[in-house]
């Protein structure tokens, strides 16, 4: 199930966590389509409600899948993109250091960025460009 625009800006507003980790993983990697449990380090902080800081350890579960075999619902990434990853930005809920994926924002990115890639003003902008249909 898609998430509206508006729910996910109004989760990228709130969540009591914005993060871009460093991804750590284990020896053998999933090729196979299933739950993976994305783990690592938090690198840069752009939100936190105070139990979270750079370096602290992250933990949520996320889709891992071939293409061809995308889920219905849940958020999801193809096998080759999680193995290839060193870096991901999200938004998150939860207790650390176990979290949960905010309306399933999150995305992978090249490395590290004094500024976040995800913002609300990006999905303001598509609001603003397509109007709330």
């Amino acid at each position: 199930m898609a998430i509206p625009l508006e729910g996910c800006l109004y989760w990228r507003r709130t969540a009591p966590f914005h993060v871009q980790l460093e991804l750590e993983k284990p020896h053998a990697i999933q090729t196979v389509s299933g739950d993976v449990q994305v783990q690592g380090r938090a690198v840069r902080v752009f939100r936190t409600d105070g139990r979270l800081a750079v370096g602290d350890r992250v933990a949520f579960a996320l889709c891992v899948c071939r293409e061809g075999d995308e889920p219905t619902g849940p958020a999801y990434i193809y096998c080759e993109d999680f193995n290839a990853a060193r870096y991901m930005e999200a938004y998150l809920v939860g207790d650390p250091p176990e979290f949960k994926l905010a309306a399933y924002e999150f995305n992978v990115i090249p490395s590290p960025s004094d500024e976040p890639t995800l913002t609300p003003r990006q999905l303001e902008e598509l609001l603003e460009q397509f109007g709330n249909s």
